[in-house]
């Protein structure tokens, strides 16, 4: 969504998918996000935190760019609606894992994602030449002379197959996780985005790089259910042995 409100700025725009569904709107993407914003923090600090928790396998260039302009970013997010936790009037900020500094903003409590997809939605709607189509399941892109000029998909409503060309095509399809045996991934992340990229010729790499939470319930036959990693190792033993 945010890609789709930035590219509209050069011309019209469709997205496509799983938009304004609840499978959208259900904030899964919970948890928190980081940016050196504080008063007791700074760019240098959050960079050198990401690379050693990285242990040698962050790309330098990629851990500066994203620290250096989440700042921006951040800040354009709460002129746009966005409401983060504060503290009186201050933005509230905690310190969690491997961070040094406190930089971790929330948005009502643990619903940062929804609340966060419910500011960049809102935005959409006031942008006229940014269009919305829900409901739509691409099923393969459409490539001529070595480039993709569009795509398929299936309108989940009523099950009739469309044609769409675009001057350019963005995928921003979400995760993989179910491709895995064992994954706290829910149950839509499939790697649809994945696969028909991969048919249309492009080269997938790091796929083993995809959000796994660290401890949940396993029991035989159900989802598995996150456990917060503030449980003590005692407790997570217990939990997933019971």
């Amino acid at each position: 969504m945010r890609a789709a409100i930035e590219l509209s700025r050069a011309g019209s725009v469709l997205v496509s998918g799983e938009i304004e569904s609840e499978r959208f709107r259900d904030g899964l993407g919970a948890g928190r996000i980081a940016v050196a914003l504080s008063d007791e923090d700074e760019i240098g600090l959050h960079e050198q935190d990401t690379i050693n928790a990285g242990d040698g396998l962050c790309r330098p260039e990629a851990v500066a760019l994203v620290v250096e302009e989440g700042p921006k970013y951040i800040t354009e997010l709460i002129e746009w609606g966005t409401e983060f936790d504060r503290s009186g009037t201050k933005l509230a900020f905690t310190r969690e894992a491997a961070h040094s500094r406190s930089r971790i903003l929330h948005a009502h409590g643990d619903s940062t994602g929804r609340e966060i997809s419910r500011a960049l939605l809102a935005r959409a709607h006031t942008i006229a030449h940014l269009h919305l189509r829900a409901h739509a399941f691409t099923t393969e892109l459409i490539v001529e002379r070595g480039s993709v000029v569009g795509l398929c998909f299936i309108d989940e409503t009523d099950g009739s197959e469309h044609e769409l060309r675009a001057g350019a095509v963005l995928l921003a399809t979400g995760g993989l996780g179910q491709i895995y045996r064992e994954t706290t991934n829910p149950e839509v992340a499939t790697g649809d985005g994945m696969a028909i990229a991969y048919e249309a010729g492009a080269v997938l790499s790091d796929m083993e790089f995809v959000q796994f939470h660290p401890t949940a319930l396993a029991v035989k036959g159900a989802p598995r259910f996150l456990l917060s990693e503030r449980c003590g190792a005692k407790a997570v033993c217990c939990a997933i042995s019971a």
